[in-house]
């Protein structure tokens, strides 16, 4: 008897240790939906994954390429959650991080990802433009008010408590939506701090970028005070920050570096922003992560097509690398988000309309007196 309690303590332990997701207070079983949206601007359709707390329990899902568990339209828990946008690189799209948005969807969290129509793997046409910004922020408050918008979705959402999660040009989207004000200060001097290789520094794109920057400074903030915490994970477009860029960002920060992510150095990027906010953020470096160690294990018809960003690292490298980021995340938004108390308060965004020029003072008109 006493043996086979010792082996059960043991098999408990062994379970908690391999999954992160079991020192929550509730593992839920994981819905899946799909919402689209016309979006009238642009002439666009949003389309947006929704993985979710639900009473029903998984089964494999097939959305060619991409296969992952979960309760297709299964019926949401009876409670309100806290809701978390997901903003995928561009090099991916709205399944890429399936396996991320399923792990917090089990700690109890609403995850809506939509997909950027012209900055994903299929579409890059916005690459390096200001739009590719602007759209993808536009796109995320989207989300936001097509969730809230939905009756059997917005009985699902706590309106207290959301936050938003960005890989690549996403993070540098959640960013701006967390308040984060871009400008070109940095821009003229960036090529002279990187190497020949360096894919902002490319004629093409430094011609794009040039272009971006008459895009700023901004005269009105992107920010979005629902917003209450931003996960930057390798975040872009680092040269198009500053100090005085933070000065009305208010959200909790966790910023993830991955250290081997050669399109988005993170001594340039990532570190230069953790930098940028005098180290005021939750800080985690992945040293063998690229940008595709980031992303969900792909389905092998897809990693036959793009090897170099499935199968950038071994399959032992990309699960440590998943393990760690996933605990990351767990802490940062279980933490800020996952009650209903001290969540933190975010103020409107600033006004950033350029002041009106002062009225010219008419000389008085000095009238002859009479004699």
């Amino acid at each position: 008897m006493r043996q086979y309690l010792a082996i059960s303590a043991i098999s408990v332990l062994l379970i908690l240790l391999a999954c992160p997701s079991a020192y929550a207070d509730t593992v839920y079983h994981v819905g899946f939906r799909t919402l689209g949206q016309w979006l009238p601007e642009g002439s666009l359709r949003l389309d947006v994954n929704i993985w979710y707390p639900s009473i029903r329990p998984p089964r494999d899902l097939n959305y060619s390429p991409w296969k992952f568990a979960a309760a297709l339209g299964g019926k949401p828990v009876e409670e309100r959650f806290p809701l978390l946008l997901l903003s995928h690189d561009t090099a991916g799209n709205r399944f890429t991080y399936h396996d991320t948005a399923t792990m917090l969807a089990s700690l109890g969290f609403v995850v809506a990802v939509p997909n950027h129509p012209r900055d994903n793997m299929d579409n890059m046409d916005d690459l390096f433009t200001w739009r590719q910004l602007d759209s993808r922020v536009r796109e995320l408050v989207g989300t936001i008010d097509l969730l809230l918008a939905t009756p059997d979705m917005e009985s699902c959402i706590d309106r207290t408590r959301m936050g938003v999660i960005g890989f690549g040009a996403g993070g540098t989207a959640a960013l701006l939506l967390g308040g984060a004000l871009p400008n070109c200060d940095y821009w003229p001097a960036y090529c002279d701090n990187t190497n020949a290789f360096d894919m902002y520094c490319h004629i093409w794109a430094r011609n794009r970028i040039n272009l971006l920057c008459k895009h700023l400074p901004l005269t009105k903030s992107l920010a979005d005070s629902r917003v209450k915490a931003v996960a930057a994970i390798s975040p872009a477009f680092g040269m198009l920050f500053s100090h005085s860029s933070f000065r009305w960002f208010y959200p909790p920060l966790l910023l993830i570096a991955a250290g081997n992510d050669s399109m988005n150095p993170p001594s340039l990027h990532a570190r230069r922003f953790f930098e940028l906010v005098n180290k005021k953020a939750r800080w985690l470096l992945l040293p063998q992560a690229d940008a595709g160690a980031l992303m969900a294990p792909c389905p092998a018809s897809l990693a036959d097509e793009l090897p170099e960003m499935c199968r950038s690292v071994p399959p032992e490298i990309k699960a440590d690398v998943h393990k760690s980021m996933h605990k990351a995340l767990q802490d940062f938004f279980l933490h800020y988000l996952g009650s209903n108390t001290d969540v933190p308060s975010i103020p409107p965004p600033p006004d950033l309309s350029p002041p009106l020029p002062a009225p010219v003072q008419q000389p008085a008109v000095r009238q002859k007196k009479r004699r």
